[in-house]
């Protein structure tokens, strides 16, 4: 009689067990971002709208109107392609694995707002990664305009998530910073920082001066 109830039992627990997980199937938040069952990232498409338009209303506006510094038409977005994108994150995650196989679970990137400098000097040593830039007639008129620069971070050993260059295992604690006031300066020797390249990715399309279509505020 005991082994007719245990039985019962086990069976109303698995008809149970395998209700609830019809009803409320379980997400996977693994590495796979293709899983049917993973859940993307959203907002409410109003959220986006009013803090597009804040930015646009508050910040661009006085960046546009400034007495002193103004640039007039910045741009106000910024587009990377896909392959682009996954391109940095493969290269981040390949070159981390061959130096520290330990680091791949505690990787980010950090986006700098930047600016581009003047066109004027992008055809000087130290600025080759703008020359192709003066090749095209839309490029060109990126000068002073609005930017983002994509820098791998990594979390160290202080579980703070810390710029640093994959190529360079050096700096996987993050790079050493000058012992002065301004802090934020990498420790770098002068005679190096023109000439020494930290694993980073710029030259979006920003708009504008690229056209605005395709844009859902405009």
């Amino acid at each position: 009689m005991e082994k007719k109830h245990l039985t019962l039992i086990i069976a109303v627990l698995a008809i149970a067990f395998g209700a609830y997980v019809y009803f409320y199937p379980p997400t996977q938040t693994g590495s796979n971002p293709r899983s049917p069952r993973s859940r993307p990232s959203t907002l409410k498409l109003k959220l986006i709208e009013e803090m597009v338009d804040n930015y646009r209303q508050t910040q661009l506006k006085a960046i546009e109107n400034a007495r002193e510094n103004a640039v007039p038409n910045d741009a106000n977005s910024i587009l990377f392609d896909l392959d682009t994108l996954k391109k940095f994150i493969n290269d981040i995650e390949n070159i981390v694995a061959t130096k520290q196989p330990d680091g791949s679970k505690k990787l980010a990137i950090r986006m700098y707002y930047a600016a581009y400098p003047l066109n004027t000097k992008w055809s000087y040593p130290g600025y080759e990664d703008l020359g192709k830039l003066l090749g095209n007639d839309i490029t060109r008129l990126y000068e002073r305009k609005h930017t983002l620069i994509l820098l791998p971070a990594i979390r160290n050993k202080r579980g703070v998530y810390a710029d640093f260059n994959p190529l360079d295992i050096s700096t996987y604690e993050g790079f050493k910073l000058r012992n002065n006031k301004q802090m934020s300066f990498i420790l770098v020797k002068d005679d190096r920082r023109e000439e020494m390249n930290v694993m980073a990715l710029n030259h979006g399309q920003i708009i504008p001066p690229a056209t605005v279509d395709g844009q859902a505020f405009q």
